[in-house]
């Protein structure tokens, strides 16, 4: 096995959360049209397209996850500066993620 750099563990850890959120958004979309309360907070007629959205929240659920294996295994992406770094900053970190985790959780639970 070989050893990561920090840089790639951080970078694999933020891109496992992002996938996470991700799915975890299109897992309650699911859980709203399985329990028929998805008018409660849509409108009937845009209902079509939030079930919708659930694919591409799973799509780029799993290109996060992709993107983490590939951290994984090594391969850098493109040298083209076109590629956006997480804030160092653990507290900015933890600012943001909650921000998307608070409401999922809220979701969740009640």
């Amino acid at each position: 096995m070989r050893m990561l750099s920090t840089v790639q563990r951080r970078a694999i850890v933020h891109h496992l959360i992002r996938s996470g959120i991700l799915a975890g958004f299109g897992l309650y979309i699911i859980f709203l049209v399985r329990t028929h309360t998805l008018v409660l907070y849509v409108e009937p007629n845009l209902a079509v397209y939030v079930k919708l959205s659930a694919i591409g929240l799973f799509a780029t659920a799993i290109y996060q996850l992709h993107s983490a294996l590939q951290e994984w295994h090594g391969v850098t992406a493109a040298a083209c500066d076109c590629n956006h770094e997480p804030s160092s900053s653990l507290l900015a970190n933890i600012g943001i993620y909650s921000l998307f985790l608070l409401p999922l959780a809220l979701g969740f639970l009640f």
